[in-house]
C-alpha cells in the first residue's frame, strides 16, 4: 500500500507532479539493461538466421539517460558477462545437429553512451535504447562523423510504444553527439567451438563456462578487452614461450586492439616505455609504444622497471580509465607520475578498448 504523503511539501508535490511521473523518474536497473540487450539478440537470431545457417547480430548500442549511464557504469562489465552467457545458452537452444553458426564479427561488441534524446525520441533515467547490427563498422563515431545527413543503418531495434524488436532504419547521424570512447565499451571473444564443422560437432552443443568478469592475467591478449572469453583458444598460446622469447627483452607485451581487431606484440627493452596513440609528434622516441587507436592517449600510461623496488610498475596519465587487472589506476601527471606495482603477469585495459597483457623476462 502506497504510504500518504505526511507533510505540506509531499502533498504539493503530489498535486503539481503526476504520480506516474514520479514514478518513471527511478533510473533503469541492470536486470532491465540485461533483458532488452537478450530480446533485441532474441530478435535478431530470428530475424536474420536462414535455413540451416544461424545468423545474429554481434554488435550492439546501448544508450541510457546520464544519471542512469553514471549510476550503471561499475556494473556495465557484470551486465555484459550475463548477455554472452545468455546469448550462448539462446544459440544452443537454437542449434541442431546440421545447423552451422554464421557471422560476421569475431567478438562480441558492446557500446554504453549517455544521452538524453536519439532519433527524435526523449531518453529518460528509467529508458534504455538498444541497436543491434550485423557489422559495426557504421556504429563507430569517426564513421558517423563522415555520414552524410540521412544516412541509415539497417540495425535492430525496439518500434517505438511497442515491446517488438523489428529491423529498421537507423537515422545514423543521431549517433554523433553520443560518446561511446569512455569506460562503457567491451569487446569479448567468441567461442571458436561455436564454429565447428557441423559434421564433427557432439550431438548436443557443449557450451563453456560461464565467462568470469576478471580475466586471469595470463590470458592471451586476444581473448578479451574487458571480460575473458569463455574458453579463448589464442593460437600463439600454444608455442613453447622460450621460442618467442628474446634475450635482451625485459618484458613481453601482447596487445589487442578490439576497434581495429589486430594483435601486436611488444618487447620491452628500455627501463622505462611510454604507451601511447601513434603521433608525430612521437615518432622519433625509441622507447614508446606507439597504438594505432583513437581509443589511446598520448601519452596513456607508462611501465618501468625500477631497481630499488626490484618491481615493474604502471602510471597512468589519461582521462580516460585505465584498469590494472580489473583496477582502476589513478589518473597522475606525466610530469609528477604516481607508480603502482605491475605484477607479472598482468591484464592492462586502456579505456575499455586495448587491452596489454605484460609479461615479465626477467
Amino acid at each position: 500500500m502506497e504510504k500518504p504523503p505526511t507533510s505540506f511539501w509531499d502533498q504539493l508535490t503530489g498535486l503539481l507532479v503526476p504520480k506516474r511521473e514520479q514514478q518513471t523518474n527511478s533510473t533503469v536497473k541492470n536486470e532491465r539493461i540485461l533483458a532488452e540487450l537478450i530480446r533485441c539478440f532474441e530478435a535478431s537470431l530470428n530475424r536474420e538466421s536462414i535455413g540451416t545457417s544461424i545468423l545474429f547480430d554481434a554488435h550492439f548500442v546501448i544508450i541510457l539517460h546520464p544519471t542512469s549511464y553514471a549510476e550503471r557504469l561499475a556494473a556495465l562489465p557484470v551486465i555484459v558477462n550475463e548477455a554472452v552467457k545468455a546469448f550462448y545458452d539462446r544459440i544452443a537452444t537454437r542449434k541442431k545437429g546440421t545447423d552451422r553458426i554464421v557471422t560476421v564479427a569475431s567478438h562480441w561488441h558492446f557500446k554504453f553512451g549517455p544521452g538524453t534524446e536519439f532519433d527524435g525520441r526523449t531518453i529518460s533515467p528509467a529508458d534504455v535504447e538498444v541497436v543491434g547490427s550485423l557489422t559495426g563498422a557504421a556504429l563507430e563515431n569517426d564513421s558517423l562523423s563522415n555520414t552524410p545527413v540521412g544516412g541509415n543503418l539497417k540495425a535492430t531495434r525496439k518500434v517505438k510504444n511497442t515491446n517488438v524488436y523489428q529491423k529498421l532504419d537507423v537515422n545514423l547521424p543521431s549517433f554523433s553527439h553520443i560518446d561511446f570512447r569512455e569506460s562503457g565499451a567491451f569487446a569479448v571473444r567468441m567461442d571458436p567451438a561455436l564454429f565447428n564443422n557441423p559434421e564433427e560437432d557432439a550431438p548436443k552443443l557443449q557450451m563453456p563456462k560461464a565467462a568470469e568478469v576478471t580475466a586471469p592475467p595470463q590470458q592471451s591478449a586476444s581473448a578479451s578487452v574487458a571480460l575473458a572469453a569463455p574458453q579463448p583458444v589464442p593460437a600463439r598460446s600454444e608455442q613453447p614461450a622460450v621460442v618467442q622469447q628474446q634475450p635482451a627483452a625485459l618484458a613481453r607485451i601482447d596487445c589487442f586492439i578490439a576497434d581495429q581487431n589486430t594483435d601486436e606484440t611488444y618487447w620491452m627493452h628500455d627501463r622505462e616505455v611510454v604507451i601511447a596513440r601513434r603521433e608525430p609528434d612521437n615518432e622519433a622516441f625509441a622507447n614508446y609504444i606507439r597504438l594505432v587507436s583513437p581509443y589511446v592517449s598520448n601519452p596513456h600510461a607508462r611501465i618501468r622497471y625500477s631497481e630499488a623496488e626490484g618491481q615493474f610498475q604502471l602510471a597512468s596519465f589519461s582521462q580516460h580509465e585505465t584498469r590494472l587487472n580489473e583496477k582502476v589506476v589513478a589518473r597522475s601527471e606525466p610530469s609528477s607520475p604516481v607508480w603502482v606495482p605491475l605484477p607479472s603477469p598482468s591484464q592492462i585495459l586502456l579505456n575499455g578498448i586495448v587491452t596489454l597483457s605484460f609479461q615479465s623476462t626477467l
